[in-house]
């Protein structure tokens, strides 16, 4: 399956979407140079089978209907090897620093906001 198949909302519109983000931490991370990033020999790390999603010559690792979501997880896994646990991944700093950092929940950001407010919204009072 090429990138083009690949649904636009997993992407995401412009520079924003889990594969970006995850292209430009590979990006980062091998010094800025894309052939370093396709001769990358690191498979043990969370994100190698996403670092090529975007490119016209590469293909997605999920089916096309799970792609967003399995990217998310790939994300969270690398936070969770980044940080080390749950707690730190909540308490990470690097909002600046890291692409990633919208993402460290595996979920969309959108999607952590509306959960966030429907969690702490007001209860109803029960007095039986």
């Amino acid at each position: 399956m090429s990138t083009r198949t690949i649904d636009h909302a997993v992407r995401g519109a412009g520079k924003t979407g889990p594969l970006t983000a995850i292209r430009q931490f590979c990006l980062e991370c091998q010094g800025a140079s894309g052939k370093a990033v396709r001769a990358c020999a690191d498979r043990h790390c969370p994100l190698w089978d996403w670092r090529l999603a975007l490119l016209a010559d590469g293909t997605c690792p999920a089916p096309e209907a799970e792609a967003g979501r399995q990217a998310l997880r790939a994300i969270r896994r690398q936070c969770m090897l980044c940080a080390g646990d749950c707690k730190e991944v909540r308490a990470c700093a690097a909002r600046e620093a890291c692409v990633l950092w919208r993402y460290r929940f595996g979920v969309r950001p959108q999607t952590y906001k509306a959960v966030r407010r429907r969690f702490f919204a007001p209860k109803p009072l029960s007095l039986l």
